[in-house]
C-alpha cells in the first residue's frame, strides 16, 4: 500500500512536468529505479547533462573574466597569487614537483590567462612557426602531431556497473546491515539447530540488495559526459600544409594549422580568425544563447577571450560565411577541453542528509560493537561457554540495527515529492529537500519571483511633464487621457521605444490546440484540420484585446507593446525605421545585456541634415549621462541645473512608487560623418564607432510588475522561521527599495532614508540602519578593494552588509550575484538562491540549494537547480522550506522510533546474560518487530504533519546534527527502558501463570538436571518426586539410566515432554532436592505444537517470549503516537495522519495472526496466548511511556529560563 502511494507521488511530479508518457515506457520498472532515476535526474542523457555542464561552466568562467575586468587590477590574477604565496612563503618557493606557484596552476584556468586573441596576428603566426600562405610543413605537422598527441579529449575510464554497485552496497548505512547479516549466518552455523538466525540473515541482507540496487542509476555521470564531448569533433577537417590545402581527419589537426571553415562545419579546434567571409558560429553549446555571432578578424575583448569576436571555439557549429583561422589550441587544452576535464573531474558533494545517516552508522556500530563485546566478555565471568557467549553477543549486535529505516529514507522523499509537485514545485534532487529546511538565507530575484512579471505601463515623462499612462484600449473613447498621442514629445518617445523593444505579438496557433490532429491518419484530412483551426483561432484573436494577447519578448518590452499597440501598429512603427543593415549582413544594434544596462538601435530615419538616427533605451541613469540635451516639443534643450532637478525629483517620485523606470535617448547621426551605407560597428559597446554622448533625451516610461499576492505573507512566514530574505535585482535602488517594502523584506527607514533625515554621512547611516540598499556599483568598488589583500582578509565590507537584517542588492550583475552567495556561505548561512537565466546557473549551482523558474527558466538554469518552481512562485519556496523541516523532523522520529525498539530487543539479551534467566525474546522475534510490526509505523512517520511550531523555530544550524547525544539518551535511557518493561511485565507474568515463580528463574539457564523418564509424573510426596532417573551420590547429582546431568533446552522443542519440576533437582547431603522455585499453574493450557501441557515445560518460554513479543508492541503503539510531537503537547498536534492510524491497526492485527495463525506459530514460533496474555499487563508501562513525555515536553515548555534568549535546563538536555 505504502509502495503505491509513492508510486503515485513519482507519477504526480512526472505528469506535472510532461513525463506521463515517460512513467508508462518504464513502468516495468521498480518504484525505486523510476523514483532516482527519472525524478532525480530528469531527462538526465548524456547529451543533455553535457550542454548544461558546459554551458554552466563556461558562463561561469565569463563572469570570472567580466568581474576581473571591472576590477582593473594592475596585475593577472596569478601574478597576485604568486605575489601572496612569494610574500608569505618566500619567493618562487617550490612545490612539491619543484615547480613555481605560477607553473602549478590548475589546466581549468589556463584559457582564463591566454593571450594568443590579443596579440597582432604576424607575431602569433611567427610564435606558432606557421603562414597564412603555406600553413604548416607535413613533417612539422607529423612533429607536432607526435609530441602534442591527437586532437582529442582525453577519454576518462568508464567505471564498470559491478563497480558502481559494490560503492553503493558498501556504504556505511549498508554496511551496518551486512554486518548484522554476516554475524546472523554465522551464529546460524555455529548452531543449525536455531534457523531464525538465518530467516533474520537473509531478510538483513536483502533489504541491503534492493535499496542499494537502484541507487546504482545515478552513478554514471561523469563518463557519460566524456562520452557526449567526443561527439563534437568533427570526422574531417581542411587544413593547409606545405602551400596546399588537404581533408585529413580532425583528430590529426596541430597547433599552427591553417583551417578552412564553410557553412555547416564544425569548428575542429580553438583557432584566431584570419579572415571572415560574414562568418557567423552558434555558440550555444557554450553560452546557451541561440543569437548567431559574427566573427571577424578584430579583437573586440582584450581582456575576455571567451567574448573576443576573434576566436571561434572547437566544437562549435558555423551556421552562414566561411572563414579561415589559425589552430591556437587542440584536445584538452582547448577551452570546452578543460571545461570537460573540470566537468567530469567534479566530486559529487555528500547531502546533508547522508552526512547525517554517515553519523547515525557510526554510533549505531560503535554501540553495538561495544555492547557485543562487553556482554560477550561477561559471558565467561558468569560462566557461559565460549559458544553461548558468542551467539549472545551475536544477538546484542544484530538488535541494535534499524532495519526499517533504510527502506523508510526514499519513501519519505518521494511523498515530499509529490506534496511538492501538487504546489508546482518540481524536486529535480529530492536529498536537497532537507538542506531546504535548514535554509537560513533566500537570496531572490525581483521579476516573476517576488512579483507577478506581468508589467503594465503606468507613466511618462516627456516635455518635461509626468502624465499618467492609461491604456487606450482599456478606457472608453470618450475618456481625457492626460497624454497626447498627436505632440511632438510623444511621438518621439513612442518612436523609440517600439523601435528599440525586441518584443512581438505572438500570433501563431498554440500546439494544444494541434492535439486532435493526432488522431487524424489522413494526411489530407489532417491538413484540412489543420487549416480550419489555424483559421478559426485567427478569428478568435479579433475578439481578445492587446494587452491579453500572447506576446514573445521580456515582462517590459512586453507592457511597452500593449502600450503603444492601439495607438499605432508596431509593426507598421518598425517598418518605418529599419534596422540598418551592414555590408557584412549585421544588424546595427546591440541588444540589452546585464552589464551595459542599455540597448541600442541604428536605424534608418532621413532628415535635412542625417539618414541614420541611433535609438537608446536602458536603465535611466545610464541613459541620462549619456544625453547633454532634453527634447521638450520637438526642441533640443541643454540640460541645466532646473532640468536635473526635475528629472531627479520625476525618477525618485516613480521609483518611490515600486514603477521599473525606463530612460529613452536618441540622437540623428551627421550625414558628413555618417553618409548613406555607412558601415556600423555594433559588436559590442566598446568597439561601436558612433557617439554615445551628446545624445537628447527623450524622456522616461514606468512600469508596474506588482507583487504577487501571497508574496508578503511568505516572507513574514520566513521572518518568523529566522530565514534571512535578501533581494537581488537589475532594477534601479529606489524601485527595488519600493517592492522591497510591499513584500516585506524591508519594513523600517534605509540608509539612505536616515541620511537624508538626520543629515548624517551616509557611511554612519549604513551602520546606524538595519535596511540597506546595496548598489551593484559598490559592491565592484568593495570586491576592487579586496584585490591583493590575503584570502582571510577579503569580503569584511561585504560580510559587514550581509551582517544586516534587511537588504536588496540593486543594479547587480548575474557575476555580483554569484559574490554575494558566497558571501552569505562564508557567514555560515544555509543559501537558498533563485533565477531564470543562464548567467543565473553558476549562482544556482553553488548555493546549497539551486532554485530555478519554471516558466521563465532557461534549460540551463533548470538543469543547475535542485529544484524547479514551476509556478515561478516565490510563496512555493516557504512550502519547500516548510518540508524539508518537516523530513528532518520526521526522520529524528523514525530514528528514535528504531532505536526505542531496539532497546527492547537488546534489553532481554542483556539479561539472558546477566541475571540467566530464558531468553525472553528470540531471534525470529527481533526479526518480527524490525521488519514486521515496526515497518509500517517506520514508514507512517513520513507522512506526519509539521508540528505547529516548525515555521517559528529558527533554520538548524550546520553543527546541529540530526542524531545527537540527547536523542540517542532519550530513545535508550527514557522511551527504550520503559518499553523494556512493557515486554518484561508480560513476560514474568505468563512464567509465573505456567507455574515459574519470578524469583525462581533467576539464575536457571546454567542450572543442570536429570531428564526424568518418559512415564515418570511429579510428585512432591516422592524422595526422587516422580523422577526414576535421579539419585544421589553424596553431594552429586546422577542418572540411573547413565545421562550426565546437563541443562534443558529452553529454546528449541528438544525437551519440550520434561517437566522441569522434577527436572531441576539438587543433592543436599544425600537427599535429593528441588532446585528451582515454582507457582501453582493457573492456566492449564495444552499448546497446538507439542500438544503437551504447557505448563512446567520449556513450552512455557514459547509462550512468554510471545506475551514479551505483544507487550513491546503495545509499547510501540504508544511510541507512534508520543513521537508526533518533540516540544508542544501531544493534544495540540492534529491526528490527521491516517497513516499512524493505519499503522497501529496494522500492528495490532498483525500481533493477532500471529498469536492466532496456526502456520505462523510453527514458523515463527509465537503462540496462541489467552486473551490476558497478549501483553496486555505491559499496558500500564505503555501509558506511563506517553505519560512520561508528555510531562519532559511540558517542562520544556513552562520551566523557567535563566533568561530570555536562553532555553530552560530540560530544553537544553531533554529536546532531541
Amino acid at each position: 500500500f505504502f509502495f503505491f502511494q509513492a508510486e503515485d507521488g513519482i507519477r504526480d511530479a512526472q505528469e506535472s512536468r510532461g513525463l506521463g508518457d515517460v512513467y508508462k515506457r518504464q513502468s516495468t520498472q521498480s518504484t525505486w529505479g523510476v523514483l532516482f532515476q527519472e525524478m532525480a535526474e530528469h531527462h538526465d542523457s548524456s547529451g543533455d547533462r553535457l550542454n548544461s555542464t558546459l554551458i554552466r561552466a563556461f558562463v561561469s568562467a565569463q563572469q570570472s573574466l567580466q568581474l576581473k575586468k571591472d576590477f582593473k587590477p594592475r596585475n593577472s590574477m596569478a601574478k597576485i597569487r604568486r605575489e601572496q604565496v612569494e610574500a608569505r612563503k618566500g619567493k618562487h618557493k617550490k612545490t612539491k614537483k619543484g615547480q613555481t606557484f605560477a607553473k602549478n596552476l590548475s589546466k581549468s584556468e589556463q584559457f582564463r590567462n591566454m593571450s594568443d586573441h590579443r596579440i597582432p596576428i604576424e607575431d602569433l603566426l611567427k610564435k606558432l612557426g606557421t603562414s597564412e600562405e603555406n600553413g604548416l610543413s607535413q613533417s612539422r605537422a607529423t612533429e607536432l602531431n607526435k609530441n602534442l598527441g591527437d586532437n582529442s579529449l582525453t577519454e576518462k575510464l568508464a567505471t564498470p556497473w559491478y563497480v558502481k554497485f559494490f560503492h553503493e552496497v558498501t556504504d556505511m548505512f549498508s554496511l551496518l546491515l551486512w554486518s548484522g547479516g554476516i554475524l546472523c549466518f554465522i551464529a546460524y552455523v555455529l548452531n543449525t539447530s536455531d534457523p531464525s538466525n538465518l530467516y533474520l540473515g537473509i531478510v538483513l541482507i536483502a533489504i541491503v540488495l534492493i535499496t542499494t540496487s537502484v541507487t546504482t542509476f545515478q552513478n554514471a555521470k561523469s563518463e557519460a559526459i566524456m562520452q557526449a564531448f567526443k561527439n563534437m569533433v568533427p570526422p574531417k577537417t581542411r587544413v593547409l600544409r606545405d602551400g596546399e590545402w588537404k581533408s585529413i581527419e580532425a583528430t590529426k589537426v596541430v597547433i599552427g594549422d591553417i583551417v578552412n571553415i564553410k557553412l555547416g562545419d564544425k569548428i575542429p579546434a580553438d583557432i584566431r580568425i584570419i579572415q571572415s567571409k560574414e562568418m557567423k558560429v552558434d555558440n550555444s553549446s557554450l553560452t546557451g544563447e541561440t543569437d548567431l555571432l559574427l566573427r571577424t578578424t578584430e579583437c573586440t575583448h582584450p581582456d575576455n577571450p571567451l567574448e573576443t569576436a576573434n576566436l571561434a571555439f572547437f566544437g562549435t557549429l558555423c551556421k552562414e560565411g566561411e572563414g579561415k583561422g589559425v589552430v591556437i589550441s587542440i584536445g584538452d587544452s582547448t577551452v570546452i577541453g578543460q571545461i570537460a576535464n573540470l566537468a567530469s573531474a567534479a566530486a559529487a558533494e555528500i547531502t546533508p542528509i547522508k552526512r547525517e545517516l554517515d553519523l547515525f552508522t557510526k554510533y549505531i556500530l560503535f554501540i553495538a560493537a561495544f555492547l557485543g563485546l562487553l556482554f560477550f566478555s561477561l559471558g565467561f565471568v558468569v560462566g557461559y561457554d565460549a559458544l553461548t557467549n558468542f551467539i549472545s553477543a551475536i544477538g546484542i549486535t544484530v538488535s541494535n540495527v534499524p532495519g526499517g529505516l533504510l527502506a523508510a529514507i526514499p519513501i519519505s522523499l518521494a511523498i515530499t515529492a509529490k506534496k511538492l509537485a501538487k504546489n508546482k514545485v518540481l524536486v529535480r534532487n529530492m536529498q536537497s529537500v532537507e538542506t531546504l529546511g535548514s535554509t537560513s538565507c533566500i537570496c531572490s530575484d525581483k521579476t516573476g519571483t517576488l512579483t507577478q512579471n506581468i508589467m503594465t505601463v503606468q507613466h511618462l515623462w516627456y516635455d518635461n511633464k509626468l502624465v499618467k499612462a492609461d491604456n487606450k484600449q482599456l478606457k472608453k473613447p470618450d475618456f481625457n487621457f492626460e497624454y497626447k498621442t498627436d505632440s511632438i514629445g510623444f511621438r518621439y518617445l513612442h518612436e523609440c521605444a517600439v523601435v528599440c523593444s525586441e518584443a512581438f505579438f505572438n500570433n501563431s496557433t498554440p500546439e494544444a490546440k494541434y492535439e486532435v490532429l493526432k488522431k487524424i491518419a489522413n494526411p489530407e484530412q489532417r491538413e484540412k484540420e489543420k487549416l480550419r483551426i489555424d483559421q478559426e483561432y485567427q478569428e478568435s484573436l479579433k475578439a481578445i484585446k492587446w494587452v491579453d494577447r500572447a506576446t514573445v519578448g521580456d515582462a517590459s518590452e512586453t507592457g511597452l507593446i500593449k502600450f503603444f499597440q492601439p495607438i499605432e501598429d508596431i509593426t507598421t512603427t518598425r517598418r518605418r525605421y529599419p534596422c540598418r543593415i551592414n555590408d557584412d549582413k549585421s544588424e546595427s544594434k546591440i541588444p540589452f545585456n546585464s552589464n551595459n544596462k542599455f540597448a541600442i538601435h541604428i536605424v534608418e530615419y532621413p532628415t535635412q541634415d542625417s539618414d541614420y538616427c541611433l535609438f537608446v533605451k536602458g536603465a535611466p541613469e545610464r541613459v541620462w549621462n549619456m544625453c547633454d540635451k532634453l527634447n521638450i516639443e520637438g526642441r533640443m534643450c541643454p540640460i541645466d541645473e532646473n532640468i536635473k532637478k526635475d528629472y531627479a525629483s520625476v525618477n525618485l517620485t516613480l521609483a518611490k512608487k515600486g514603477e521599473r523606470v525606463l530612460g529613452f535617448a536618441k540622437l540623428h547621426l551627421p550625414r558628413q560623418e555618417f553618409p548613406k551605407g555607412f558601415n556600423f560597428h555594433c559588436m559590442n559597446v566598446d568597439t561601436i564607432n558612433v557617439p554615445l554622448k551628446g545624445l537628447n533625451f527623450l524622456g522616461l516610461i514606468s512600469l508596474m510588475d506588482p507583487p504577487r499576492e501571497n508574496v508578503p505573507y511568505s516572507v513574514l512566514k520566513c521572518k518568523a522561521a529566522g530565514i534571512k530574505v535578501i533581494m537581488v535585482t537589475g532594477d534601479q535602488p529606489i524601485t527595488a527599495a519600493a517592492i522591497a517594502r510591499q513584500v516585506n523584506i524591508i519594513s523600517e527607514k534605509t540608509a539612505e532614508e536616515i541620511a537624508e533625515e538626520e543629515g548624517i554621512p551616509m557611511e554612519l547611516a549604513m551602520k546606524k540602519a538595519n535596511a540597506i540598499v546595496i548598489h551593484g556599483d559598490q559592491l565592484a568598488a568593495a570586491m576592487r578593494e579586496d584585490e591583493g589583500l590575503p584570502e582571510s582578509e577579503r569580503g569584511r565590507k561585504l560580510a559587514s552588509w550581509l551582517q544586516k537584517p534587511q537588504i536588496v542588492f540593486a543594479r547587480t550583475s548575474p557575476a555580483q550575484k554569484l559574490t554575494i552567495v558566497a558571501g552569505c556561505q562564508r557567514l555560515g548561512h544555509i543559501v537558498a538562491v533563485t533565477g531564470d537565466g543562464v548567467n543565473d546557473s553558476p549562482a544556482i549551482k553553488k548555493a546549497d540549494i539551486g532554485i530555478a523558474m519554471g516558466i521563465t527558466g532557461s534549460e540551463v538554469a533548470k538543469d543547475a537547480a535542485d529544484m524547479v518552481l514551476l509556478s515561478d512562485d516565490f510563496s512555493a519556496i516557504i512550502i519547500g522550506v516548510e518540508e524539508g523541516r518537516k523530513i528532518f523532523d520526521n526522520f529524528k522520529k523514525t530514528i528514535v522510533y528504531c532505536l526505542t525498539s531496539n532497546v527492547s530487543e537488546l534489553i532481554p539479551f542483556v539479561s539472558f546474560i546477566i541475571f540467566q534467566f530464558p531468553l525472553p525474546l528470540s531471534s525470529i522475534f527481533v526479526l518480527c518487530i524490525s521488519i514486521g510490526t515496526d515497518i509500517i509505523p517506520v514508514i507512517s512517520f513520513c507522512y506526519e504533519d509539521g508540528e505547529l511550531d516548525i515555521m517559528t523555530r529558527n533554520p538548524r544550524q550546520k553543527q546541529d546534527h540530526m542524531v545527537t547525544t540527547k536523542l540517542l539518551a532519550f530513545a535508550y535511557l527514557q522511551n527504550g527502558w520503559i518499553q523494556g518493561f512493557c515486554g518484561f511485565v508480560p513476560y514474568f507474568v505468563v512464567m509465573h501463570d505456567f507455574g515459574f515463580d519470578f524469583l525462581g528463574i533467576f539464575y536457571t539457564v546454567l542450572k543442570t538436571g536429570i531428564p526424568h523418564a518418559p512415564g515418570d509424573t511429579f510428585d512432591e510426596t516422592l524422595p526422587n518426586f516422580g523422577n526414576s532417573y535421579a539419585k544421589c551420590n553424596g553431594n552429586s547429582l546422577i542418572s540411573t539410566n547413565g545421562d550426565e546431568a546437563r541443562s534443558p533446552d529452553w529454546l528449541y522443542l528438544v525437551d519440550q515432554n520434561i517437566d522441569l519440576r522434577m527436572f531441576y533437582l539438587k543433592c543436599n547431603n544425600g537427599v535429593l532436592e528441588r532446585d528451582i522455585k515454582t507457582s501453582t499453574c493457573v492456566v492449564p493450557q495444552i499448546s497446538p505444537i507439542t500438544q503437551l501441557p504447557v505448563c512446567y515445560t520449556t513450552e512455557t518460554l514459547k509462550y512468554a517470549q510471545s506475551a514479551f513479543f505483544y507487550g513491546i508492541v503495545w509499547g510501540q503503539v504508544s511510541n507512534a503516537f508520543l513521537l508526533k510531537t518533540r516540544f508542544i503537547s501531544l493534544k495540540h498536534q492534529p491526528f490527521s495522519n491516517f497513516f499512524t492510524i493505519f499503522a497501529v491497526h496494522f500492528e495490532v492485527c498483525l500481533m493477532l495472526l500471529m498469536a492466532y495463525c496456526y502456520p505462523l506459530n510453527v514458523v515463527l514460533g509465537s503462540r496462541d496466548t489467552v486473551w490476558y496474555h497478549l501483553g496486555i499487563h505491559g499496558l500500564p508501562f505503555s501509558m506511563l511511556q506517553l505519560i512520561g513525555d508528555e510531562i519532559r515536553k511540558g517542562l520544556i515548555r513552562s520551566f523557567p529560563k535563566p533568561s530570555s534568549y536562553k532555553p530552560n535546563w530540560f530544553a537544553r538536555n531533554s529536546l532531541w
